[in-house]
């Protein structure tokens, strides 16, 4: 019987990585009962109800004082790394707890430090190494994040017994920036969440938000990379054709919220754009159910979760045509430079316009879902760890 560990630290308000640690939980959850044991760590309060349903051993950890000092500190002296995975073992209790288990495998979803503190068989999430490839952007650099994020990530991809990975491109990214071996990097897609299937269909979901009856929709966190600024750009320059275009934005305020918003006020789109701010997951599938359709000009990959959500709701799809996205997305989705103001306004014309090409991507959108959801995402899953176990 082999044993298990899944450490939860996703918090709710993180969006596409919590629904990721969630398709993961799913995915442990109906492993061979004959093959497996599970064992669950979470250090937010969001997973308890989750976790306790389960009918699978689990504890809660706690970081405390703890955090900060380990956070803080590598930031400014990433080259004594190597010498803290002694020290967190001595000084954190839940970092004890986790060792106590005797785990075959822990499996860390979230891109974080503390997939590479402990001398654990590992198998970590590397999401995205965009500090690396888009370091322009103050989020990926500014405080020494750049730094830090190398420190911890070259020290995962070193260690860990294997890395998920979400895309061919993903797998590349990895490769030539930390040297990892082939035999140790595994590609695992995102799939859609399960807070989809039965999200946003309260009565008074039109009275909360009041949305137009024709939108275009666009949900991310308002980070500098996600490139609002520019879309708010393609809305001006699709308005005077365009009388009756509308777009919602929802995501919580971050570095470039100001900015998206400053340009809605200096090109009079106040009456355009609606500003819908963090949307729980309990509402967020209306809103795709509604849109006309959803437009992603993120400047970040290698992939993103929202085309998935989109796919499987049966809402249109236009993307940034950038690292992975055009791999994700297939034929079921337009795409766009998003650099240019030009080509994300053609796109949300073609959108807006043309409801055969609409029927077309709704289509191909749901048949991608069907060939990559929850039942392929655990089968894969499961390969990976029997691999990593035996």
């Amino acid at each position: 019987m082999k044993k298990i560990g899944l450490f939860l630290n996703a918090r709710p308000q993180e969006g596409g990585m919590f629904q990721y640690a969630v398709a993961m939980l799913a995915a442990l959850r109906v492993l061979p009962a004959d093959e497996y044991s599970l064992v669950i760590a979470y250090a937010d309060d969001a997973w308890r109800e989750r976790v306790l349903g389960c009918g699978c051993s689990s504890f809660p950890v706690g970081f405390g004082m703890f955090k900060n000092w380990l956070v803080k500190i590598p930031a400014f002296l990433p080259a004594y790394f190597d010498s803290w995975d002694r020290a967190t073992t001595l000084f954190s209790g839940w970092g004890g707890s986790l060792l106590r288990q005797k785990c075959d495998l822990w499996l860390f979803p979230r891109q974080e430090v503390w997939s590479a503190l402990f001398p654990l068989p590992v198998l970590a999430s590397v999401h995205d190494l965009m500090h690396r490839y888009e370091p322009h952007f103050p989020e990926t650099s500014s405080y020494r994040r750049t730094h830090y994020r190398d420190a911890y990530l070259r020290r995962v991809c070193q260690r860990a017994r294997g890395i998920l990975v979400d895309s061919e491109i993903g797998k590349q990214q990895v490769q030539q920036s930390y040297g990892t071996e082939n035999s140790r990097l595994f590609v695992l897609p995102y799939i859609a969440g399960d807070h989809l299937s039965d999200g946003g269909k309260g009565s008074d979901f039109e009275k909360k938000y009041q949305l137009p009856s024709k939108y275009v929709f666009y949900p991310a966190q308002f980070w500098e990379h996600k490139n609002h600024v520019r879309l708010v750009q393609a809305i001006a320059a699709l308005r005077e054709d365009l009388p009756d275009i509308r777009m919602v934005l929802v995501g919580s305020e971050k570095n470039g919220g100001s900015a998206a918003r400053k340009e809605v006020e200096k090109l009079g789109l106040q009456r355009y754009v609606r500003f819908s701010g963090y949307v729980p997951d309990s509402d967020i599938a209306n809103f795709y159910r509604r849109a006309r359709g959803l437009v992603l000009p993120t400047l970040f990959g290698p992939t993103n979760i929202p085309p998935l959500e989109a796919f499987a709701l049966g809402c249109p799809v236009a993307v940034s045509k950038v690292y992975g996205m055009p791999e994700q997305v297939g034929d079921a989705g337009l795409l766009f430079d998003p650099y240019s103001v030009e080509s994300i306004a053609s796109s949300i014309r073609q959108l807006w316009l043309d409801d055969d090409l609409c029927q077309t991507l709704r289509r191909r959108g749901k048949a991608r879902a069907a060939a990559w959801g929850p039942q392929q995402f655990a089968t894969s899953l499961h390969g990976v760890i029997q691999q990593l176990t035996n």
